[in-house]
């Protein structure tokens, strides 16, 4: 007879402390995740606006805070939409 090794799920007998303390590090581990893939991708070319494309400061990503704004709308609607970059 052969034997399958399966995983077990060590989290039962885990207390409610501790099991809070594993969600936060896990809800922690995915915003940074997340984060990391927003910044990525509104990483423009330095000193060009990631919005309008016009000139601005070498280390701005945007030229103003209008544009900020604009482009912040504009990819929270495809984001909503299921067509986000």
């Amino acid at each position: 007879m052969i034997r399958q090794l399966q995983s077990h799920d060590t989290t039962e007998r885990l207390g409610p402390d501790d099991m809070a303390s594993l969600r936060e590090q896990q809800h922690l581990e995915a915003a940074l995740i997340g984060q990391a893939a927003r910044a990525e991708r509104s990483r423009g070319v330095p000193g060009v606006c990631s919005n309008c494309s016009d000139t601005c400061h070498p280390c701005a990503v945007y030229c103003d805070e209008d544009c900020r704004t604009d482009h912040e709308h504009r990819e929270s609607t495809l984001a909503r939409q299921g067509r986000s970059r």
